[in-house]
């Protein structure tokens, strides 16, 4: 149960961060004599993806710790890094477009 947990806690971090990220693009075309051609656009796309993904996760991850408790049920364990590899994989996907973002609006 704690790791499911963890994963609910990840997956709101991450749908929260989207949030943060979607209205920053506001915010820098708020800014008085701030406009890029990037700044509401590019981060509302981002900000969203990253609401799904944060969704995605918390679907995955749940239907793992459901698995997984069945698997203890029957007496069978199997160690899947399938959901962890995919986490890592995004957020460095995440990273990097982040980084060419802010590049962009600097």
């Amino acid at each position: 149960m704690r790791t499911l947990l963890a994963w609910v806690r990840t997956s709101v971090t991450i749908m929260a961060f989207g949030f943060v990220v979607a209205r920053f693009g506001l915010l820098i075309n708020a800014l008085p004599g701030r406009h890029h051609p990037f700044g509401g656009r590019l981060s509302s796309g981002l900000g969203t993806s990253l609401v799904l993904l944060g969704a995605l996760f918390l679907v995955l991850s749940t239907a793992q710790y459901l698995a997984t408790r069945r698997g203890i049920e029957e007496g069978r364990v199997v160690f899947r890094p399938g959901l962890y590899l995919m986490l890592s994989g995004a957020l460095v996907v995440v990273a990097i477009v982040l980084a060419v973002y802010l590049l962009l609006t600097s």
